[in-house]
């Protein structure tokens, strides 16, 4: 069951200025399209290769009470592992850790940039893209854990480069878990603190998506220019929108990127810089199932074009003899 807020007071909020993605302020896009999700197809075109990028909480799988709970239906699995069985790239974007990540998508094998970006999982080979202060992550734990004390309703979520603390259970508590990671984190200055949907999170400043979703393109690049397309629902997203649409703040203008960033929820028409959305986590499903048919219908126009290319130099051949 996905968590609604009863009124827009108990979202998270937007306005305290805290989240940044590796120093750089991002330009919103203040009216992002709908698309509908049955007519994706519309907004691709046969002649353009293109890859995935998707988060997982609030996208793929819902969310629950318990991060632990939550998970990827099978039938969603098995709509990624045909979409890719036709030559698509598809990499999981997440604040997850790298060992959550893959568990939720066993048995499917993708590329993850997990701890959004910090961990990283390519063609079998995971590393870690930064180096990591382990002495000062630890005490900013211990310092949490202390705080959280009289809190039965806030959890602790424990990565391996990071720490969150999510307030789902009981959203009231939202200035208390504000206050509680502002305080902790003013102590470390290579530590951001970021912003997700009932949770706050205490990570190395180079955790970005955008940067993530970079690196992973730039693996997956082939002869052909591949318009990457990048799904999200939270404010971590922001930086991945950034990323696929091309910001000058991320790489250089003979090199701008011109793919499409997809805002998963428009509730209380929040502040995003992607330049579509679509409503729920449901309308993603069959968003996909239609990227599916597309890409069917592709691989068959493609098999049928060098099918003709093949009789043509045959016939020409045998003129030839």
């Amino acid at each position: 069951m996905r968590l609604r807020a009863k009124s827009a007071a108990l979202l998270p909020k937007i306005n305290k200025g805290i989240y940044v993605t590796s120093g750089r302020s991002a330009s919103v896009h203040s009216a992002p399209i709908y698309i509908s999700a049955k007519h994706f197809a519309d907004y691709l075109s046969p002649q353009q290769g293109y890859c995935l990028f998707l988060d997982i909480d609030g996208t793929l799988a819902d969310f629950t009470l318990n991060p632990k709970d939550s998970f990827i239906p099978t039938t969603t699995l098995t709509l990624l592992e045909k979409i890719q069985s036709h030559g698509v790239n598809i990499a999981i974007v997440t604040g997850r850790s790298l060992a959550e990540a893959k568990q939720m998508l066993s048995p499917i094998k993708l590329p993850i940039a997990a701890t959004h970006g910090l961990e990283m999982a390519f063609d079998g080979i995971s590393a870690s893209l930064t180096q990591i202060n382990l002495i000062e992550l630890n005490a900013i734990k211990q310092a949490i854990r202390q705080s959280c004390t009289p809190y039965d309703d806030l959890s602790i979520e424990d990565k391996p480069y990071s720490v969150a603390l999510h307030y789902r259970q009981n959203p009231a508590l939202a200035d208390v878990a504000y206050a509680i990671m502002s305080t902790t984190s003013k102590d470390y200055a290579d530590w951001l603190l970021k912003q997700g949907k009932y949770v706050w999170e205490i990570a190395p400043k180079a955790a970005d998506k955008g940067i993530a979703i970079l690196t992973l393109l730039k693996q997956m690049q082939t002869n052909d220019t591949l318009c990457p397309i990048f799904i999200g629902d939270d404010i971590t997203d922001e930086a991945g929108f950034i990323a696929v649409q091309g910001s000058k703040r991320f790489i250089e203008k003979s090199h701008l990127i011109k793919g499409m960033g997809i805002r998963v929820g428009n509730e209380y028409q929040q502040p995003t810089c992607a330049h579509y959305y679509v409503n729920n986590i449901h309308d993603v499903t069959v968003l996909l199932e239609r990227f599916l048919t597309f890409c069917q219908k592709r691989s068959t126009l493609l098999s049928n074009l060098t099918n003709s290319n093949v009789q043509i130099v045959s016939k020409h051949s045998r003129q030839l003899i």
